[in-house]
């Protein structure tokens, strides 16, 4: 059963009163500034051949691509979208959104295609341009989601930049289906006779200001769901958890709970693209530490690095993830549609493969989820301990040099013994494998025969299949 922190006596007052969580942004927004001030101009070091010496000796590398991005995938099946509630970033959002336009994203093919242009430009440019390795590029990559996202705010209502263009949201969005923490309400049939509604609209006030004799007025908007979501009927995977529909709520009749699924309906299509995508990285991060496995599963002769890369990253997961959708298509259209009469006009309505491949794709995330956490599990055990250098040497340079030229400082050691380690990240991958096949019946009950299916599960164990294949070559070295 789940627990409502809403209603429990230690958690009710820091969830009624937004002080402690504008505190967290505070700091949140404090921390980034840091580090970004400690990367900027921070690259390259004079006389040393390495490309990316301060990857892990920089507190800003360290701390937003190891602790803080691989932290989140290990927490997600605690916390879910919790991180959403003190992001910095949704913070600005939300603060220019008040004095924004409040338009609408635009609907159909434009905006659509402009979403998806907006997202793949900014992951493929962090991917080109190695964005993680380097201190500088992680400043810039940042500062220029900052100001995207205090322009989308200002520009469009619906906070566009957190559902749409945040990969780290997108990513959230994916995983949180198997978090236990959930907004809902304890009645539902109260909020259907609700006549005021204020957990979803947001009030509108007019502000003045005066300047040299000259008035500027501006239309605020407050309160409400900033995602414009009604919690009774909403789209678990989409709330950001930012709490304002419980302390907007006249009744108290919503809570937050702990120990219930949020599940969620078919993936958008920027999720989609980036389930693709994440399915891509995980593998290819993976697939490393096993260069002949690559070419051996790559279709061809002796094929070129490039390629195979283009195979691991890409090709192949969409062979995998696409595979029940195509089947349940083909098999549609290879044994038609029952009508009543050859007369019958009359065609019963279906999804169509688009949306389709969205619904039935949404197993893939558990051992992707496994795969991920896996792999930051590993991440973090190897790298986590670099932290006891950082508040000597917060720019890395110095500790850099320290280990690797001077051999005055030691390699950090890994966290967990790696007899250990290995065992807990087969674990791992396996809760998220187990949890996926949890999704299968709800996710492929509309897929047409039993062959679709057939496929889909010979795709659905063929990823998990490799994702255990590369990590026990991994971890468990000549065996």
């Amino acid at each position: 059963m789940a627990l409502n922190l809403y209603q429990a006596r230690a958690t009710r007052p820091l969830i009624k009163n937004p002080f402690f969580q504008r505190t967290l942004q505070g700091f949140a927004i404090l921390v980034l500034i840091c580090l970004l001030i400690i990367a900027w101009g921070r690259e390259a070091l004079p006389g040393i051949p390495d490309r990316w010496p301060l990857i892990y000796t920089n507190a800003t590398t360290l701390i937003f691509w190891v602790i803080w991005f691989m932290g989140l995938v290990l927490t997600i099946p605690l916390l879910g979208r919790l991180w959403c509630a003190i992001c910095p970033l949704g913070y600005i959002t939300e603060r220019f959104a008040k004095m924004g336009r409040a338009a609408p994203w635009p609907r159909g093919w434009g905006g659509w295609l402009g979403m998806v242009i907006v997202f793949l430009t900014g992951m493929g440019g962090a991917l080109y341009w190695d964005v993680h390795k380097s201190p500088h590029a992680t400043a810039i990559f940042v500062g220029i989601a900052t100001l995207f996202a205090a322009l989308s705010g200002l520009l469009w209502r619906g906070a566009p930049f957190c559902k749409l263009f945040c990969p780290v949201g997108v990513v959230l969005s994916l995983y949180c289906r198997f978090s236990p923490v959930k907004v809902g309400a304890l009645n539902p049939d109260r909020c259907g006779s609700c006549d005021d509604h204020a957990c979803v609209k947001r009030k509108t006030s007019w502000r003045r200001w005066t300047i040299a004799g000259k008035s500027f007025h501006r239309k605020l908007s407050t309160g409400g769901c900033p995602v414009g979501l009604y919690p009774p009927k909403m789209d678990a995977t989409r709330c950001q958890l930012c709490l304002a529909c419980l302390r907007s709520c006249p009744s108290e009749n919503l809570g937050l709970f702990y120990g219930s699924r949020p599940g969620g309906a078919k993936l958008s299509t920027p999720a989609l693209i980036l389930l693709v995508l994440l399915t891509g990285l995980v593998t290819s991060a993976l697939a490393r530490t096993w260069p002949s496995f690559s070419i051996a599963i790559t279709p061809s002769i002796n094929p070129s690095g490039r390629l195979t890369s283009i195979w691991i990253g890409f090709i192949l997961p969409i062979v995998i993830i696409f595979a029940p959708a195509l089947v349940g298509a083909l098999t549609t259209m290879l044994s038609g549609r029952e009508v009543s009469s050859p007369y019958d006009a009359k065609i019963a309505g279906r999804e169509n493969l688009w949306a389709v491949t969205r619904r039935a794709a949404v197993p893939f995330i558990g051992p992707l989820l496994g795969g991920h956490m896996a792999l930051a599990l590993v991440k973090i055990n190897a790298k986590a301990l670099y932290l006891a250098y950082l508040p000597y040497d917060p720019t890395g340079a110095e500790t850099y040099l320290a280990i690797h030229v001077a051999d005055t400082l030691p390699l950090p050691d890994m966290v967990l013994p790696l007899s250990l380690l290995r065992w807990l990240a087969l674990l791992v991958l396996g809760c998220g494998v187990v949890a996926g096949l949890f999704e299968m019946k709800r996710s492929w009950k509309p897929l047409p025969g039993n062959i679709s299916r057939f496929f889909g599960v010979a795709s659905y164990f063929s990823l998990s299949i490799v994702f255990a294949a590369l990590l026990h070559h991994w971890l468990f070295p000549g065996r």
